[in-house]
């Protein structure tokens, strides 16, 4: 939630130059990233200063991502067949993949959203958070044209494309660090919910996956299953394994 910005109105220069500086991307015309950050809520409420909401820029951006994501993964994964490339372009514009982008450039405090949105916690949701996203690699296509919004993608996708050369990225993660615990350790993760966030109808579940006391990593989703899954992959891609085998044998 933010409580500094007005969003009843386009934003101040301040405003768009942090937006900008966050996504590395100049916007020629700012009302296409004003629009890109509009949910249609907002528009129907506030139509005598909201020129545009941003669902046709989501479904062209939704269209740029998933042809710019699938030609690289064409070229940075010869050997991959058809099946295996589906799955890897999947766990990359899948929601929580977007999601944790949005978040990581701290842009849902921008997003424009009608009363009943705000009250019901749709700023935390992976689904608005995605679609938003989706909006502005759009909106970036509509001011400077596809070699822009390639290289939008190709930066904030970075570190997800790199690690799919794990497996465990398109896999079952929890499963996969299941074996992986398991086998050097001798322990089962265990998942627990850290917090709850939102509404019932719109919750926002937080789990943490442990091993023994220690907190691997933590993930979001709209449910537990989701949450947990997205907690095991981050553990999985993130934790130097190594080193957490010879702390517990130090302890034990």
């Amino acid at each position: 939630m933010c409580t500094e910005i007005d969003l009843s109105y386009p934003f101040s220069p301040e405003d768009l130059r942090e937006i900008e500086l966050s996504i590395g991307y100049s916007f020629h015309d700012h009302d296409k990233l004003i629009n890109a950050l509009t949910r249609r809520s907002f528009w129907h409420e506030n139509r005598s200063t909201c020129t545009d909401n941003n669902e046709r820029m989501e479904f062209l951006g939704d269209s740029i991502l998933n042809m710019v994501v699938a030609y690289i993964l064409y070229l940075e994964f010869p050997g991959a067949d058809e099946g295996e490339l589906q799955k890897r372009r999947a766990s990359l514009v899948k929601q929580n993949s977007l999601a944790i982008i949005m978040r990581d450039l701290d842009l849902a405090k921008f997003i424009r959203m009608g009363k009943g949105d705000e009250r019901s916690g749709c700023r935390e949701r992976n689904s608005i958070l995605a679609d938003t996203l989706e909006a502005v690699i759009g909106a970036v296509f509509l001011d400077s044209g596809y070699e822009d919004a390639t290289n939008f993608i190709h930066t904030h996708f970075r570190t997800m494309l790199d690690s799919l050369n794990d497996v465990a990225c398109f896999e079952d993660s929890k499963s996969l660090l299941q074996e992986r615990s398991q086998a050097l350790f001798g322990v089962t993760p265990v998942y627990a919910v850290l917090d709850e966030i939102g509404e019932e109808h719109s919750r926002i579940f937080r789990m943490g996956v442990f091993l023994g006391e220690t907190l691997l990593a933590a993930g979001e989703g709209p449910n537990k299953k989701e949450a947990a899954q997205m907690a095991a992959s981050k553990a999985l891609s993130s934790n130097d394994w190594e080193l957490i085998h010879e702390k517990r044998k130090n302890v034990l």
